[in-house]
């Protein structure tokens, strides 16, 4: 019997060799990902790529995921990204989810750095950057809303709502957000749990 299930904790199953996605179907997935998302609501294209079309991933993994790649240093999306990749395919998904969603992002950044540089108007650049942040704001609203599962209960709801209104409308530094809400949320789970 295994230190995990003597305590009573489930270690989360990695996809077994068979039903692991072929690396190339990996590799396009998540370089169509990394091309054509942007923004706050880049975990709703991972949840519609990989749990709603290709079904690799459950709903309960890809929240485990999410929640994993959020309490880890450094940018949750880079996070989540080689946490699925690991996920489905070990080191090598790992790394081709990571590079696959920073190099295109690196290169359209460039590109874009050289047009600005080079004398494009500020008439052409305003208005993109505008369309960018509001369509970011939409997907990040979205995917609010795709993964709104992850809070199974009214006492999660009340929440997420709370970290909504001390972060946003009272603009709490976000460790005093963490530092009010981490503690609530750990003590839903616990009564969750205990159930």
């Amino acid at each position: 019997m295994t230190v995990e299930h003597q305590a009573g904790v489930q270690a989360p199953e990695i996809a077994q060799p068979d039903s692991r996605p072929p690396l190339r179907d990996l590799l396009r997935e998540f370089l169509l990902i990394g091309s054509t998302s942007f923004g706050g609501g880049r975990a709703a294209y991972f949840q519609d790529a990989l749990v709603k079309r290709r079904r690799w991933l459950t709903d309960d993994e890809f929240l485990e995921a999410v929640a994993v790649s959020q309490i880890l240093p450094g940018p949750n999306i880079g996070n989540l990204a080689a946490y699925l990749g690991q996920r489905l395919r070990g080191g090598r998904g790992a790394l081709i989810a990571a590079l696959c969603l920073t190099v295109p992002g690196a290169i359209s950044i460039l590109a874009l750095a050289w047009l600005y540089f080079s004398g494009m108007p500020a008439s052409v650049t305003e208005p993109i950057g505008k369309g960018v942040s509001a369509a970011s704001a939409g997907l990040a609203a979205a995917a609010v809303w795709r993964l709104r599962g992850g809070a199974g209960n009214p006492a999660a709801y009340a929440i997420a709502a709370l970290a909504f209104i001390l972060f946003g409308p009272l603009e709490w530094s976000i460790f005093l957000v963490l530092a009010v809400c981490l503690p609530l949320s750990f003590v839903v789970a616990w009564r969750e749990h205990a159930k």
